[in-house]
């Protein structure tokens, strides 16, 4: 058995924390599959890849997420043509309210104060810092390469989406 499948099956059925991409992507898809043409933001990514995060978020009862992922995740969305922003609005809205779906959607946050005193908000910035404080609350998804090595090297569970495409089987 791969890290990788060990890891899914071990968290299965538990949380999940994805990166401000990869939320970005799955918002992007399930509001329109030309975003991935259209929205240069997630140009990189497919339909496939967004298909990959539903079956991965469906084994999963919950979402964890941060203001600070969820700010990024706004911020990166300001780039979409204004007639585009408010479906964009509407359907980032249902997922910040989905607690009841599955994955439901929960936001935990660690004051900014004490984020800039680990050692990954000098290395990453306050948003991967965050996601390295709720590290012990779920499996990390990651397509930072940097970020899911420094982890993974302090033992935390997590997965980067590259890989994760490669054993799509899996999920």
């Amino acid at each position: 058995m791969t890290l990788e499948e060990e890891l899914f099956a071990r968290h299965r059925g538990k949380s999940i924390l994805l990166d401000s991409n990869l939320l970005l992507v799955f918002l992007a898809g399930s509001l329109s599959p030309h975003l991935f043409r259209q929205f240069k933001r997630v140009s990189t990514y497919t339909l496939d890849d967004y298909e990959l995060l539903v079956r991965l978020l469906s084994a999963f009862t919950t979402l964890l997420t941060t203001p600070h992922i969820l700010t990024e995740v706004s911020n990166l969305a300001n780039s979409l043509p204004e007639w585009l922003k408010p479906d964009w609005q509407r359907n980032f809205a249902a997922l910040i309210a989905s607690e009841q779906d599955t994955p439901g959607l929960r936001e935990r946050w660690t004051p900014a104060t004490e984020l800039a005193q680990i050692p990954e908000f000098l290395a990453f910035g306050i948003a991967d810092a965050a996601v390295t404080e709720l590290s012990s609350d779920a499996l990390v998804v990651t397509e930072d390469y940097r970020l899911s090595g420094a982890l993974r090297s302090k033992g935390i569970p997590v997965l980067n989406f590259g890989d994760l495409r490669k054993l799509q089987q899996l999920i």
